[in-house]
C-alpha cells in the first residue's frame, strides 16, 4: 500500500497548485487488494482534499499499521464539512456544494465508489470533519500479517538410540 500511496503523491503533487502535499507518519504495510482499485479509492481521496482547501493549505498523509489494519489518513486543511452533511457524503450523487461541484466538474459518485471499493477490499472509509477547520478520510483496511521473523538458529541435538544388549 505504501508504494501506492507513494504513486499517488508524487502524481498530485505536481497538480496541486498552492496547496501543499505532504508526507506525515510513515510505515511500510502491505494489504491484499487489487492495486489499480486502490489507487483509484486514493486518487479520490487525495483529490478531494486539494479540491477544497484554499490556497496556501495542506493536505496531509499518513499511512500506519494499527494492530490487524491498516489506517491511510488524508487530512486537510480545507473548509470542512457540516454534520448534517457528513451523514449523506458517501450517498450517491450526493454533493454538499451543488454550484461549486458543477463548476469543478464533480459528479458525486468520487466518495461513493470509494466506499464501495473499500468495502469489497473488506475494509471501510471513515470521515471525521469540523467546518472551518478541514476534514480527515481515513481508508482502513485488513492488514497482511507481518512476515514471521527469524529466529536464532537452533541446532539439532543427535537423539540417542536405545541399545539393544546382543547375547
Amino acid at each position: 500500500l505504501d508504494t501506492l500511496v507513494l504513486d499517488v503523491y508524487q502524481q498530485q503533487r505536481s497538480l496541486s497548485g498552492a496547496v501543499t502535499l505532504t508526507l506525515g507518519e510513515w510505515e511500510q504495510v502491505e494489504v491484499d487488494a487489487d492495486p489499480d482499485r486502490l489507487k483509484q479509492v486514493i486518487l479520490n481521496l487525495v483529490d478531494n482534499a486539494i479540491r477544497y482547501t484554499p490556497a496556501g493549505g495542506t493536505v496531509t498523509l499518513d499511512l500506519q499499521r494499527q494492530g490487524p489494519e491498516v489506517v491511510l489518513r488524508v487530512t486537510d486543511t480545507g473548509v470542512g464539512i457540516a454534520p448534517e452533511h457528513q451523514v449523506r457524503i458517501f450517498d450517491r450523487f450526493y454533493r454538499v456544494d451543488q454550484p461549486r461541484t458543477r463548476q469543478s466538474g464533480g459528479t458525486g459518485l468520487g466518495l461513493a465508489i470509494a466506499r464501495e471499493m473499500a468495502e469489497a477490499h473488506g475494509g471501510r472509509i471513515e470521515l471525521t470533519s469540523t467546518p472551518g477547520e478541514g476534514s480527515t478520510f481515513s481508508l482502513i483496511l485488513p492488514a497482511l500479517p507481518d512476515p514471521p521473523r527469524p529466529g536464532p538458529a537452533s541446532v539439532a541435538t543427535p537423539t540417542r538410540q536405545p541399545q539393544v544388549a546382543a547375547g
